[in-house]
């Protein structure tokens, strides 16, 4: 049989030497105690207060079997010191009697104590046990962006789990003062909300929402409650609320993706259909610009009309089509773009009491697709007269500049200027203001066309600044010479 490592030895000695030492403070504490009380003027009314003392301390902070070899020792000690000065024998019966009375009074306090120590250890244990769940609780609350909550139907107050994911964008101190929710949920979801809450407690079903609560910083985000009446206690609900913020966004981008796949089939086919008549206008628009009697005036603006023919027909076939590829690109004039687009739509806008500007400032060149840029121009200018006020003093800004390697584009209006909460998802596609005649991809379009050629845009706007609410900012690459 192999032996032990001398590290493994020398633990063992250890061990047993503290149990040795433990065994012998628990018979000689007693014995000593108990002498001393003898000889203590104070003490001597109460001679085994020491010694039971002793027993009681043993068997709490060792165990049980120094307890009981404290009790031998009282035993023996109150039969030495204390029986032996009134005059009894030590073997007497009498004596016995006595020392055995003290012996199964220490048992009996030992077996006390034990029962005490299993006890506290139980509710150790129990408390380890519930610290562990509290603990696993926390975590799986934080894993999965939930929060456990209590229901007092009675109180109708929520409490809230500890350790539970700050959904609401606020401290669950603060979350915790109020009594319910309600006043986090958006307000076009909280009849909703309530209502359910009221549905589930007066039938006493399970109850299952969908609500939205804006956070300090502006942000939306969707939350899920879910919760049941506990059995038989009709008037306390227990569920969780989880942050579905990732799953409803995923949702949203598959039904646009499905959307889009829609209107791509359907841009094919309506480009397919609208080919020929488009040709036969321009044919005729062509034959019509022949004519030697027009007026300089008329024929340019039947070169013009024929240029958004020829851009519409490009739109037709290219729409929503941004993968495949597009036109070729050329090196363009960004100024000469703005004035031509700002001049198809400068009588839409004075027939608003508007106009529209155009700020040059240098020579803004980039490399891209013609059709593409015209189309970024007349979606951001579309928009912008569409923002003015009916009222008329409507004002819409193109400034174009040059740097040293990047184009600069604003296009800005004294418009009503754009919501907070619907500022980050003006770029969406079908995301819409215009009740009835926006489509909701204009925009979309235009960021995707702007990134596909290289540049970025960005949206400022501020209802409350004066002169120019919004502004659109776009920046691209300069072409090389």
């Amino acid at each position: 049989m192999d032996r032990p490592p001398p590290s493994e030895q020398f633990g063992i000695v250890l061990v047993l030497f503290r149990h040795a030492a433990a065994f012998g403070a628990a018979l000689v504490a007693p014995w000593l105690l108990t002498q001393a009380t003898v000889h203590t003027h104070a003490l001597q009314s109460t001679p085994l207060l020491l010694g039971f003392s002793t027993i009681v301390l043993f068997t709490l902070l060792v165990n049980l079997g120094t307890g009981l070899a404290a009790s031998l020792s009282t035993a023996v000690a109150f039969n030495h010191f204390v029986l032996a000065g009134t005059g009894f024998w030590a073997l007497e019966p009498r004596g016995v009697a006595h020392s055995a009375g003290v012996l199964t009074a220490g048992i009996l306090v030992t077996l006390m104590c034990e029962r005490q120590n299993v006890t506290r250890s139980r509710l150790h244990r129990a408390m380890a046990s519930l610290q562990a769940q509290t603990d696993a609780l926390m975590e799986a609350q934080r894993g999965s962006n939930s929060v456990a909550w209590q229901f007092e139907g009675r109180k109708r107050r929520f409490l809230w789990a500890e350790g539970g994911a700050e959904i609401f964008g606020r401290p669950f101190a603060q979350v915790a003062a109020l009594d319910s929710p309600a006043s986090l949920v958006l307000a076009e979801d909280r009849a909703c909300f309530e209502q359910s809450m009221e549905e589930a407690m007066r039938t006493g079903r399970a109850f299952r929402v969908e609500f939205r609560t804006c956070w300090p910083n502006g942000e939306l985000r969707w939350i899920e409650a879910r919760g049941a009446a506990q059995p038989g206690k009709s008037e306390l609900w227990r569920g969780v609320m989880v942050d579905v913020t990732e799953r409803k966004n995923a949702e949203l981008a598959l039904i646009r993706s499905e959307k889009l796949a829609a209107i791509g089939l359907l841009s094919a086919t309506v480009a397919h259909e609208i080919n020929n008549p488009l040709e036969a206008v321009t044919n005729l628009l062509y034959l019509a610009a022949l004519a030697p009697e027009l007026e300089p005036q008329t024929r340019r603006y039947l070169t013009q009309a024929d240029e958004e023919i020829a851009r519409l027909a490009s739109i037709a076939r290219h729409t929503l089509t941004f993968a495949r590829p597009g036109p070729s690109p050329s090196v363009i004039d960004l100024g000469e773009i703005a004035e031509s687009i700002a001049e198809v739509f400068q009588p839409r806008c004075r027939s608003r009491g508007g106009e529209i500007r155009i700020l040059r400032s240098g020579t803004a060149r980039i490399s891209a697709p013609r059709d593409e840029l015209r189309q970024i121009f007349t979606n951001l200018i579309s928009n912008a007269c569409d923002a003015l006020p009916e009222a008329g003093g409507g004002l819409v800004e193109v400034e174009l500049s040059a740097r040293a390697t990047t184009a600069v584009v604003e296009v800005r209006d004294n418009g009503v200027g754009i919501s907070p909460e619907h500022q980050a998802r003006v770029f969406e596609p079908f995301f819409t203001t215009k009740d009835g005649i926006g489509t909701g991809i204009g925009l979309w379009v235009t960021r995707e066309l702007v990134e596909k050629n290289g540049g970025q845009i960005d949206l400022r706007s501020d209802v409350d600044r004066p002169g120019f609410p919004t502004v659109f900012h776009l920046e691209f690459r300069v072409a090389l010479a």
